[in-house]
C-alpha cells in the first residue's frame, strides 16, 4: 500500500493549499503538516516552499511529486487488474484525446462501450498530444488517442483514422486565395505541444509562407476567433460542421492542396491491461486503419 504521507503531499501540491489539502482527505491541518514534515525528515530535504501567499514546489518537490503520482497510479492499477481476476468487465478506465478527437468523436464510442459494459467507468482527460504521449509513457493514462506520430519505446501506436483538414476563414475573406494572401493574412493557431499546432506549422513550410499568428489554446476559441474576422486557421473537417453549414465559417481551397493526417492510438508498453482496457481497444479497433495489439500476459 502507498505510505499515507505520499497521498497526503500529492494532495497538497494538486490543492497549493495545506488548509485545502486537509479538507479533502478529511484530515485536521496540523496532521497534514506532519505527514510532510515527516516526509522531509525521512528525505533530509525540503519539498515545498512555505510562505504568507501559501506554498510552492521546489525543484526536490517537483521530482517527489512526479514520482508520486505515478506510484499512486500504479497502486490503482494493480488493484484494478486483481478484480479483473473476477473476470468481469469493469472499473475505471483513464483515457487522455485531443481536443479534436477527445471533444467529437470519443463521446459516441464511450457511449457505445458503456452500453455493452456498465460497469465501465472511463475517465476522460481532454489534452494536447504532449501532455497525453506523457501520460502514456508513465502509464497514468491506459489509452490516449494524439495527431502527432511521436516514435517512443515505451508506447505501443498504430494508426487509428485519416483526418482531413481544412482552411477556414469566415464569409467575409476571399474565395480565390493566392499564396500572398494567405500569407498576409493572420493565423490563428494552437498552442506548443498541440498536433494541430504541429500540423499546421507543416502546411505553413510546404506553401512557403510565413504568416502572422495568435496562439488559442482551444479549437473553440480559434472558430469564435476566424467567424469575428480576426483570420483564417487551419483545423479538421470534425470540428467545423456546424459551423459550415450555418454559415459561421467557409472552406478557403487553395492551389487543390489536399491535407490530410492521422489519429494515432496509445497504450502504454506495460505487462498488463485491465479488462475495461482491453474493451475499449476493441470498440477502437472495429473503426481503425490498424489493428491496435497489446501483449498481455496472465499469471498461471
Amino acid at each position: 500500500m502507498i505510505n499515507q504521507a505520499i497521498k497526503v503531499f500529492v494532495a497538497v501540491v494538486e490543492e497549493k493549499s495545506f488548509t485545502k489539502a486537509a479538507q479533502q482527505l478529511h484530515m485536521t491541518q496540523p496532521a497534514v503538516s506532519s505527514y510532510i514534515k515527516q516526509l522531509e525528515t525521512e528525505l533530509n530535504i525540503t519539498l515545498v516552499e512555505r510562505s504568507t501567499r501559501g506554498i510552492r514546489m521546489n525543484p526536490a518537490g517537483d521530482i517527489y511529486y512526479h514520482h508520486a503520482k505515478e506510484m499512486i497510479a500504479l497502486e490503482m492499477r494493480m488493484h484494478q487488474l486483481i478484480l479483473d481476476l473476477q473476470e468481469e468487465t469493469k472499473g475505471p478506465i483513464k483515457i487522455g484525446a485531443s481536443y479534436t478527437y477527445g471533444e467529437y468523436i470519443l463521446p459516441s464510442m464511450l457511449a457505445s462501450l458503456v452500453e455493452k459494459y456498465p460497469g465501465v467507468v472511463p475517465e476522460v482527460q481532454i489534452s494536447n498530444s504532449a501532455a497525453i504521449m506523457n501520460g502514456i509513457r508513465s502509464a497514468t493514462l491506459d489509452i490516449g488517442i494524439i495527431e502527432d506520430e511521436i516514435l517512443n519505446a515505451k508506447v505501443n501506436m498504430t494508426r487509428l483514422l485519416k483526418d482531413e483538414m481544412h482552411v477556414v476563414g469566415n464569409k467575409g475573406f476571399t474565395n480565390r486565395p493566392t499564396r500572398q494572401s494567405l500569407e498576409e493574412a493572420t493565423w490563428l493557431i494552437r498552442e506548443e505541444g498541440s498536433g494541430t499546432r504541429n500540423y499546421q506549422e507543416q502546411v505553413f513550410i510546404n506553401l512557403k509562407i510565413q504568416p502572422r499568428t495568435i496562439t488559442l489554446s482551444s479549437t473553440q476559441a480559434i472558430k469564435n476567433a476566424v467567424a469575428s474576422g480576426m483570420g483564417i486557421s487551419l483545423l479538421s473537417k470534425h470540428t467545423i460542421q456546424h459551423e459550415l453549414e450555418t454559415g459561421l465559417l467557409k472552406r478557403i481551397n487553395y492551389d487543390n492542396t489536399s491535407l490530410e493526417r492521422h489519429f494515432y492510438l496509445l497504450t502504454p508498453d506495460v505487462r498488463f491491461h485491465s479488462t475495461s482496457t482491453l474493451a475499449m481497444l476493441d470498440v477502437f479497433n472495429s473503426i481503425a486503419i490498424e489493428h491496435h495489439e497489446v501483449s498481455q500476459q496472465f499469471l498461471s
